[in-house]
């Protein structure tokens, strides 16, 4: 992580003028030099008539820039802290997602790769964002981790473990069935993880195992 402080001067012969400006952030993907090449022409006038959010919106228009907050500081100076955006996800592999949910875009396949993937109708990404991160959170404790999370256009989820295994949740109780998912997986069926294919969990009061090709576990039926 580099914590970085830009400083740039003016001479100007207006009243109040901006002789100062300061920059604040970690920057671990943004270039801090294309940043203040961004913001600096909007940085020029006077204390008072200064448009802040000119500024603001010239950062936040670059790759990986989330907020820039602009404050005023008397008598002639700017300090802008800078705020870099942090992905959670990756959205249709087009593009990286926030945990509130908001896409912005990004040429690091690096990060990418290491990132789940999250596939869904449009505008729906806050909301699969959120249920992301709270299954991530619950999964994690099983030492399991997403690879995949998808909601088709009826509403059906389902979903893809790093570990290989698919699990069908499809729409109706989706949630209950994602729990009752860990709760059969951690009384038996995580000891057969490497011959697991698919998990169907769209049963009333069971579930369907899919075995990968060639594999004959011995087991008995019930967890």
């Amino acid at each position: 992580v580099i914590i970085a402080l830009a400083v740039w001067t003016f001479r100007q012969s207006n009243i109040l003028p901006i002789l100062h400006v300061t920059v604040e952030g970690e920057f671990n993907h943004v270039d801090k030099a294309v940043l203040v090449d961004a913001v600096k022409p909007h940085t020029r006038g006077s204390f008072l008539s200064i448009d802040v959010a000119k500024i603001s919106e010239a950062g936040e228009a670059l790759p990986w820039i989330r907020q820039v907050q602009v404050r005023r500081v008397w008598p002639d100076s700017l300090h802008l802290v800078v705020e870099e955006q942090i992905p959670v996800a990756r959205w249709k592999n087009t593009s990286l997602m926030n945990k509130e949910g908001q896409t912005f875009s990004s040429s690091n396949k690096k990060v990418l790769v290491q990132l789940a993937t999250l596939d869904g109708p449009e505008a729906s990404q806050a909301m699969m964002t959120k249920r992301y991160l709270a299954m991530r959170k619950v999964l994690k404790q099983h030492d399991l981790e997403i690879k995949t999370l998808v909601m088709d256009n009826r509403r059906a989820w389902n979903m893809a473990l790093t570990n290989g295994i698919h699990v069908v949740l499809g729409r109706e109780e989706s949630e209950q069935r994602f729990n009752r998912f860990l709760r059969v997986y951690s009384d038996g069926l995580q000891h057969y993880q490497t011959q697991i294919s698919e998990m169907d969990m769209r049963y009333p009061n069971g579930l369907s195992v899919i075995w990968k090709p060639g594999q004959t576990p011995d087991f008995n039926g019930t967890v």
